[in-house]
């Protein structure tokens, strides 16, 4: 009997594990990508226009645009499949639809590039601060959800980001928006890492 139900403790938590592995690893290796190709583009070049126009700026230079495409798509499509497993596993809404917005957003970044034009500078920032709302919102809900200091870290590291961009967006001389949505982002995925951690809750 003993046998018996340490196997059926052992199966039932594999079987719990299983989607959380996966979604982990896939969250991870996104994450290695973005950040990796990131970290290649700020090597290339960390200049005043970089440091004034943000992530955005890889993505319209000729230098880094390759590796601003690498980043973004895998990204993108990391965090979609993520999200895939988010619904599938009966984890709150709020996670994965917060997730799939933000995949398409980051599509929809490379699509508008905002020094092509008023129209696309207007698309490419609405897009921007769509996307950015969303993530505050989906990492405030994740530290409120689970109250982990995982979920804790990364809610206030985004804020401080996004306090920093934002703070460098007026036109006085702040230039520091290139390190405000690094900081962001990293915030942000540090709050991703916690949504996956929720599959073993919802398990």
């Amino acid at each position: 009997m003993a046998n018996g139900t340490s196997h059926g403790v052992d199966v039932e938590t594999s079987t719990v594990d299983v989607p959380f592995e996966r979604a982990r690893r896939i969250v991870l290796a996104s994450q290695a990508v973005f950040f990796g190709a990131l970290a290649l583009c700020v090597m290339l070049i960390h200049d005043h226009a970089a440091q004034k126009d943000g992530i955005s700026y890889y993505g319209v230079h000729a230098e880094t645009i390759v590796f601003a495409v690498v980043g973004y798509v895998t990204g993108s499509v990391g965090l979609w499949w993520f999200a895939g497993i988010l619904r599938d596993e009966g984890v709150e809404t709020t996670g994965w639809v917060s997730a799939r917005v933000v995949s398409v957003m980051l599509v929809l970044l490379l699509l508008t590039p905002y020094n092509e034009g008023t129209f696309f500078n207007w698309a490419h920032m609405t897009v921007g601060v769509i996307g950015a709302l969303v993530q505050v919102g989906a990492s405030w809900r994740i530290m409120r959800r689970r109250a982990t200091t995982l979920a804790s870290v990364g809610f206030w590291v985004l804020l401080i980001g996004g306090v920093l961009a934002a703070a460098s967006l007026p036109n006085w001389g702040f230039t520091h928006l290139l390190a405000g949505e690094i900081v962001f982002e990293v915030g942000y995925s540090l709050c991703v890492l916690e949504w996956a951690r929720a599959l073993v809750t919802a398990g």
